[in-house]
């Protein structure tokens, strides 16, 4: 696999055709009249440029990782580009622990709060969501001797379930991915290196890395503080990305072609312009919601799509359920509709209704619901806050509320301590 994370089939293809279209429209640009003869070209040209000035983002993951890897941080998929562009600027101009600061303190609650949402949606992940929960709360209690043993023993267990093989700190395990930036040597399996460094001597000193042998065998003894927990928790977000792209299982395939390569871009741009203009509802009363049924909600609404869910659940008609969860997305229906009737159908829905609802993103609403039920023989009453997803009806991933081939899907992960517990 290549040195360098620039080396990448999709960042060396962006790459080479950065350098064709510069010397493309350098030549034209000795031709302006083709530009009035096919003012289409000069369009593509303006995209192009536009490409060419944004093109160093791809370089910063290798400058990151030069700078940050030795020291247990690696650049990833889901690293904020705030951060990354911000922390290259300190390390690169001697103000290394100014930079070091900035990415122990990028581990915050609002942070930890948006990787235990990504463990919520993910096999594997979601089933040690609660101890997530407890280690987030040890975290920002700042009780590093607790949480930071069990993030470690997590992370290992994680890996042998979803490679089915291997944990994170077996020597041979499958953490290097094709065409990865979290994943790619100097990524993610570096990293798992330099954590499992042997440990033989017990040792005193402070620690600033996480090393798992000296850890969880004793040897290191003054391993409770903040930098060694947060680095743990940056480990656990690595990995989210490193399950997400196993499952893709990527092979190289043809480099893009330069039309290919500027529709891609333009319909980035016009979905990041959509984005920047969408506003979250305001918010309504309870005796709104009260009054709101399937008749007075607009079909296009996410609490239309958890009334239909909710009124086939009273019904117990399971195969209308089905196909709103978004973890059916792509499943045969038939067998779907089997296990949503195993998971519901212990529990009679008798009434509900909305108390409040809230967009969170543009592709996220959360709704405060009250539900009347009866289970184990028992008539209860819960609120319950529901996620609503608007995802793409082929894939699942999540896109901006009204883009066309999608819809609102029932989140089966916030209703969880309902169904199973």
């Amino acid at each position: 696999m290549s040195q360098k994370i620039q080396d990448n089939e999709s960042i060396q293809s962006m790459l080479e055709l950065t350098k064709l279209v510069k010397f493309g429209y350098k030549v034209l640009d000795k031709l302006p009249l083709i530009y009035k003869i096919n003012p289409e070209i000069k369009t593509q040209r303006d995209q192009a440029v536009e490409i060419l000035n944004h093109a160093n983002i791809l370089l910063l993951p290798d400058e990151f990782n030069n700078l940050f890897s030795k020291d247990g941080w690696v650049c990833y998929g889901g690293l904020s580009q705030r951060i990354l562009e911000e922390v290259i600027y300190l390390g690169s101009n001697k103000q290394y622990q100014e930079a070091k600061q900035l990415l122990i303190n990028y581990i915050d609650e609002d942070k930890i709060d948006f990787i235990l949402k990504k463990c919520a949606s993910r096999e594997h992940f979601k089933e040690r969501l609660d101890l997530f929960n407890l280690l987030k709360i040890d975290y920002l209690e700042e009780r590093y001797h607790a949480c930071i043993p069990l993030l470690l023993a997590l992370i290992d267990g994680l890996a042998n379930d979803i490679s089915k093989h291997l944990g994170f700190f077996a020597e041979n395990s499958d953490l290097e991915l094709y065409d990865s930036i979290t994943s790619h040597g100097t990524g993610l399996p570096f990293l798992k290196t330099i954590m499992n460094t042997s440990r033989t001597k017990t040792i005193t000193e402070i620690i600033h890395m996480p090393y798992r042998n000296g850890i969880l065998h004793g040897r290191d003894l003054n391993f409770a503080n903040k930098e060694v927990a947060s680095k743990c928790w940056w480990v656990l977000d690595c990995l989210i990305d490193w399950a997400d792209e196993k499952q893709l299982n990527k092979q190289p395939k043809p480099p893009a072609s330069l039309r290919e390569a500027l529709k891609q871009h333009q319909s980035i741009q016009e979905l990041s312009k959509r984005i920047d203009l969408w506003k979250r509802r305001p918010t309504q009363t309870e005796s709104y919601w009260k009054e709101q049924n399937i008749e007075t909600l607009n079909p296009i609404l996410p609490e239309y799509a958890l009334f239909i869910f909710l009124g086939a659940w009273k019904e117990k008609q399971w195969g209308k359920m089905t196909p709103i969860l978004l973890h059916n997305i792509s499943k045969h229906l038939g067998k779907a509709a089997s296990e949503v009737k195993n998971d519901y159908k212990k529990i009679t829905l008798l009434d509900f209704h909305i108390i409040n609802s809230e967009d969170q993103t543009p592709s996220n609403t959360q709704i405060y619901t009250y539900l009347e039920f009866i289970k184990n023989h028992v008539k209860q009453t819960l609120y319950l806050n529901i996620s609503v997803n608007y995802a793409n009806s082929q894939t699942g991933d999540p896109e901006l509320r009204n883009e066309p081939n999608c819809g609102w899907y029932i989140l089966q992960a916030s209703i969880s301590a309902l169904l199973f517990h």
